[in-house]
Parts: structure tokens; C-alpha cells; sequence
């Protein structure tokens, strides 16, 4: 199942839950300093807080800990989903996933730390590993589920709008993100990661079990912004969204980013902005091509939706057109907004620009601010992240629309 159309179905059944710290029972292996019972998790403007630290597989298990019951609700509603849209036992569906694609040994190859983090999340969460591991590659499900039976799902990524401009005349390089959902769920939870042996840390946007979603930030600075682009080739022996997101994340400069998802596989076609202290660029990425979108030449800032706009990899498989409706036609709007205020480079954009861009309604069928949600609507923006990349870096996190909810600045000090 699509990794967005489960969280779409999953929001209506998840309305209500308490966002509060929850303390499991199963402890072992924590710090002493946790007295038998996994860290609290800061209320911050609707959304938790969680800080994680240590080697990769205790910072899963505090993940795990912490969200235990939210994460028991939102795979139970996965089960059931997958029952009545794929006609058979949630088990049996899990195994022929991943006995026919090769994402596991992706992920040994190329991020193992982020396995042992989500082998940790599943001790947490008393869940058994495969499927913790199912559950992080849902969006590779997706387009896995679309080729066995391909005009069987109704709901598509027309979402998620993103943009990057390298720094001007006293002004630093950002990177911005709307993540949007069909509903607006409650099991958002803001990552901040500590890493082990290193002065590095990282702000990451998920949902309950989830190693990421994004936009995130790191302390380099450098951060990640995603849209989907179901229009390119996948590879089903390629490295899922979640893990290139944080391996992105893993490295420390531009350039390590960069070279980072040309050396990797792809399962899933993505456009990656990807920021730092000195450029930013947009790369559409997808199983035999990284390919660089700039707007126009010369461009220092650049913007993207969900339409393919560089790469010619294509998944013939794939018609927008038939199967998905008004998918063509949102994701041209939100990208016409983009473009209008962000084009033109005699234009400074500031922090404040981009939460003008990203909160707009320009054409109200299709906004990239998003407000309702309600199914069959528009969508609702879950999240807003702005990475402000200078020295300090900043990251500024609005866990909601961005033209209504408040923005909080989260920082990288000790």
C-alpha cells in the first residue's frame, strides 16, 4: 500500500489520540539515567518532541518505546487495510513484498545503521522486524502493489511542495517543505537525533514508527526536502525514500549529500532539494537516473511538485492521466504558484518568503496550503519545515498549514 495512501486511511480511525508521552513496560538496554522507563517526550506546538540518542538500535527503541501505542494502532490499521484492498491476510501480503523485491539488502549495503535503528523501533514497539521493515517501505509498496494490479488504487501523491534558494546579499540558503495528507492524523512526531561519536544532530519530521517522512535538518547544516514522482522507473533492488532520506542526513556537506544519492539505487521515483551552507540543488532521482533540475540557466533557487520535470526514466506503467484523474492538473498548479514567487532573481527570498509561498491559495481546487480534510478533498499540509542554513542553522517547523499555524525555531545547541 502507497506510503501516503496509508496515512491517509489511518488519520480518520487515529482523530483523538492523546499526544502524550506513553511509557512502556520492556526497558532493557537503556541508559541507567532512565530509571526504568524510556524518556518523556517534549510538547512543542501539537507535535512531540523526541530526542534520541545513542547507538542506532537504542535510539529505535526509544523511538519504539515512546510511540509503543500509537505505532500498535497505526499498523493494526494497515493490517486491516490491506485486507480489504489486497483480498488477502496482512502477513501473506508482506511476504510476497518483500520476497519479491530486494530492499532489506539495500539497506545492509547502503545505510545499516538505519536498520539496526529500525530493528530497535520494532523491540520497542513489541512488533516483530518484518513488519517494522514492511511499514518503512510503504511508499515502495505503492508502486509495488500499482504493476500487480494497476488500476487498483484510487488515491495518488498529488502532494508535497518544495523549494530551495542559494544565499543572496546577506541572506542565507534555505530549504522548505509543505508535507501534506489527505487528514491530519495526530502521530506526527518531530525526530531529534543526537548521533553517537559525533557533534552532529538532526531534526527529522515523521509520523509514529516511522524513521522519516521529512523535511529534516542537520547541524552541518544541511537538510532534505521530497516530492514523490511516481511518473519515474522504481527498482525494486533499490534503496526505499526513508533510508536515502536519512542517509542524506547522515552526511555533513553538499557535496557528501549529493554524491550520496548518485552512488545509491533508487526504488522510488523522488525529487530531492537538498541544502547547504553554499548551494542548493533539486535532483529527480529515479532506478537508472539522477538527473539535475535548474528552472531556468543560471538559476539560485529552485522549486518542485510532483511532476517530472527532468528526467526521462519513466515507468510506462504509469498513466496520470487515466487512473489518477486531477493528479496532472493539482500538481501544475502548486508548481505555477511556486514558480510565480520565487522565479524572478531580482527577487530576495527570505524565511518569511518562503512561508508566503508555501502557505498560498492561489488556485483554490488545488492550494499549496492545504486546509481540508475531509476524503476526496483537498488535502491538509501536516507539516512546514523551513531549514534555515547559515551559521547558526536554524530550523523552523510549523506542525500544521503554514498560513495558520504558528512557527516554532528549533536549534542545534548542546
Amino acid at each position: 500500500m502507497k506510503r501516503r495512501t496509508f496515512f491517509e486511511k489511518s488519520a480518520k480511525a487515529l482523530a483523538g489520540i492523546s499526544a502524550g508521552c506513553l511509557t512502556p513496560s520492556g526497558t532493557e538496554g537503556f541508559s541507567a539515567g532512565t530509571k526504568g522507563a524510556f524518556p518523556s517526550a517534549k510538547k512543542s506546538e501539537n507535535i512531540e518532541v523526541i530526542e534520541l540518542k545513542g547507538p542506532p538500535r537504542r535510539r529505535g527503541r526509544t523511538h519504539g518505546g515512546i510511540l509503543k501505542t500509537k505505532i500498535a494502532e497505526l499498523v493494526e490499521i494497515w493490517h486491516d487495510d490491506l485486507r480489504k484492498n489486497r483480498g488477502m491476510d496482512p502477513g501473506i501480503c508482506i511476504d510476497d513484498f518483500l520476497e519479491n523485491t530486494r530492499f532489506l539488502r539495500a539497506v545492509k549495503a547502503w545505510t545499516p545503521d538505519l536498520l539496526e535503528e529500525v530493528r530497535g523501533i520494532a523491540e520497542g514497539a513489541g512488533i516483530d522486524f518484518k513488519t517494522m521493515f514492511a511499514y518503512q517501505v510503504a511508499e515502495e509498496e505503492g508502486w509495488y502493489a500499482r504493476r500487480k494490479e494497476p488500476y487498483s488504487l484510487g488515491a495518488m501523491s498529488e502532494k508535497c511542495s518544495s523549494l530551495g534558494v542559494y544565499a543572496q546579499d546577506g541572506l542565507p540558503p534555505l530549504a522548505a517543505q509543505n508535507q501534506d495528507y489527505t487528514l491530519k492524523d495526530g502521530n506526527e512526531a518531530l525526530l531529534h537525533i543526537r548521533h553517537e561519536g559525533s557533534s552532529l544532530n538532526t531534526y527529522v519530521f515523521t509520523l509514529a514508527g516511522l524513521i522519516a517522512i521529512l523535511p529534516g535538518m542537520n547541524s552541518a547544516p544541511l537538510a532534505i526536502c521530497a516530492n514523490a514522482l511516481p511518473q519515474l522507473a522504481p527498482s525494486p533492488d533499490g534503496l526505499p525514500v526513508a533510508f536515502v532520506a536519512r542517509g542524506v542526513l547522515e552526511r555533513k556537506s553538499f557535496e557528501e549529500a549529493v554524491a550520496f544519492i548518485h552512488e545509491i539505487k533508487h526504488a522510488t521515483g523522488q525529487n530531492y532539494i537538498i541544502g547547504g551552507p553554499d548551494e542548493v540543488g533539486s535532483f529527480e532521482c529515479s532506478a537508472r537516473k539522477v538527473v539535475r533540475f535548474v528552472p531556468y540557466p543560471g538559476a539560485t533557487r529552485t522549486y518542485h511538485t510532483n511532476h517530472v520535470l527532468a528526467n526521462d526514466d519513466l515507468d510506462h506503467t504509469f498513466d496520470a492521466a487515466r487512473v489518477y484523474g486531477g493528479f496532472l492538473k493539482n500538481t501544475r498548479a502548486r508548481f505555477k504558484a511556486l514558480e510565480k514567487r520565487l522565479k524572478d532573481p531580482s527577487k530576495k527570498i527570505t524565511v518569511e518568503t518562503a512561508k508566503a509561498a508555501l502557505s498560498s491559495h492561489d488556485d483554490p481546487r488545488f492550494p499549496v496550503c492545504r486546509h481540508d480534510p475531509q476524503p476526496g478533498g483537498t488535502g491538509f499540509t501536516a507539516g512546514c519545515g523551513i531549514a534555515e542554513l547559515t551559521d547558526p542553522p536554524v530550523f523552523h517547523f510549523a506542525p500544521g498549514p503554514p498560513c495558520s499555524t504558528p512557527f516554532r525555531r528549533y536549534t542545534f545547541g548542546s
